[in-house]
């Protein structure tokens, strides 16, 4: 083996392992390295899943954390048609929402690569053969396929490790602001107490549709689907209203018709502290291991 080879096989090790890289997938790496089979349960759905669900603590119990980062409800049940075989006869599947998982989200190319590497083509909204070869060059070989990219990130780990030991309790007054802001602007929304305008009212059927399918899908293959809302920090949810939360949240459920089938509420949840927060919108591992032990017990046990 000569050195340049050498170098180029340490360096993938290295980027495969590091966190920055993780995240630059969205959370998908775990499906290129684990074939857990006979599941007793996992999760779908978003960041909000991504940083939700850890069933680390829960005895006898084999749940997996499909959720990735950024996701809408679309790709949530392209990955549970192309996975959910992994499940035992019976098993659960958690169907995380979002505040506006009601509306279409598009998300760029480089959002989007993530599912080249573990979906069937068919399943991959805009298909094209290009992006697949990229996907899978970055996924392969990443420093040869984007050696600049990765030495800035490398040096940007090091510098966020060093601001993190020093970085500030978060405030999360000032974070929810920031999430409340973005998701106005990505979604076009003026006023957050109005009703839905004209395109959010007919974007909001066709999201109800696909959770609706979604539901018989989990049935059909004797599956169990529950619905959920993750928690948030009480900053947070203090500026959803309820009118925000009928015409957004409930009127989706609604809309969807999802039967018998529970929901979760998380504008219900009142027991987490700042301590179970990563930002006014996510939990950290401490509250997702709360929040999935208390999620099981409550459906279970």
């Amino acid at each position: 083996m000569n050195i340049s080879t050498f170098i180029r096989l340490a360096s993938n090790k290295m980027i495969n392992q590091a966190q920055w890289y993780d995240r630059y997938w969205g959370g998908v790496i775990k499906f290129w390295r684990t074939n857990q089979f006979n599941l007793d349960c996992i999760n779908l759905g978003s960041n909000s899943g991504l940083y939700g669900f850890d069933y680390t603590q829960i005895e006898g119990v084999q749940g997996a954390n499909w959720a990735l980062g950024p996701q809408s409800l679309v790709h949530d049940f392209n990955i549970l048609k192309n996975y959910f075989s992994y499940l035992k006869e019976g098993g659960t599947v958690f169907i995380p929402i979002c505040p506006f998982s009601c509306l279409i989200s598009k998300y760029s190319k480089e959002s989007n690569l993530k599912y080249y590497t573990i979906l069937h083509p068919a399943t991959i909204i805009d298909f094209e053969d290009s992006e697949r070869t990229r996907a899978l060059s970055i996924m392969y070989y990443p420093f040869k396929a984007m050696p600049l990219y990765c030495i800035k990130q490398l040096v940007k780990s090091v510098i966020r490790n060093v601001i993190s030991s020093r970085k500030k309790q978060l405030d999360f007054t000032v974070d929810s602001n920031r999430m409340l802001a973005g998701w106005q602007k990505q979604f076009g929304i003026t006023d957050l107490n109005a009703p839905l305008s004209p395109q959010h009212a007919e974007e909001q059927i066709i999201r109800a549709a696909t959770l609706h399918e979604m539901i018989l899908f989990c049935r059909e293959r004797e599956l169990k689907p529950v619905v959920v809302l993750l928690p948030m920090h009480p900053v947070l949810t203090q500026q959803l209203s309820d009118s925000f939360r009928q015409h957004y949240i409930y009127d989706f459920i609604q809309k969807a018709d999802i039967g018998d089938t529970p929901f979760i509420d998380g504008f219900e949840e009142k027991n987490y502290l700042d301590t179970d927060f990563r930002s006014s919108y996510l939990l950290n591992k401490q509250g997702a291991m709360k929040f999935t032990s208390q999620l099981y017990k409550r459906l279970f046990l």
